[in-house]
């Protein structure tokens, strides 16, 4: 039975209830964020989602969409890295994924969708995949299916 009916084409979507505690707000960075996207710092300290990888630098998940105005104090709401927490994320590559993922740790593709075939995780989070979602919704929607996991460190 799928954890959700609503599938997004992009973004992690938090399948949980976050905690006030689990949620921050960080300098943005001058670019587009939306809800979904996964943050890094940018070495200046302020969240971006320009990287594509998962990497010590990892905030969280953009709780919020935000603009690249020039407001050098605007700011976003990140959902913290926390393992209690469930996401569920398109795959975007590099095929419909299948039960053998469950229990892999594996990487962004771009900022919102992950890669399935990417397990290579140097050091930092990854997610770890719990669950999948190959529901008939589920590949309408994305053509790979949904991954369903949490944040974990990669040592």
């Amino acid at each position: 039975m799928p954890k959700t009916h609503v599938y997004k084409a992009t973004g992690f979507t938090l399948l949980d209830n976050a905690c006030p505690g689990a949620l921050r707000s960080y300098l943005a960075a001058a670019v587009d964020i939306a809800a979904g996207d996964a943050l890094h710092d940018d070495t200046a300290g302020k969240a971006t989602n320009a990287t594509t990888a998962f990497a010590a630098t990892f905030l969280g998940i953009a709780a919020a969409a935000c603009d690249n105005s020039p407001d050098a104090s605007k700011s976003v709401l990140v959902i913290q890295p926390l393992a209690r927490y469930q996401f569920i994320v398109p795959v975007e590559a590099d095929a419909l994924i299948t039960q053998t993922a469950v229990g892999l740790i594996v990487d962004l593709e771009s900022v919102n969708t992950v890669d399935i075939s990417d397990v290579t995780i140097a050091a930092g989070p990854g997610l770890f995949i719990d669950e999948i979602d190959v529901s008939t919704l589920a590949v309408a929607a994305n053509t790979y299916g949904y991954a369903i996991g949490h944040f974990q460190l990669v040592s």
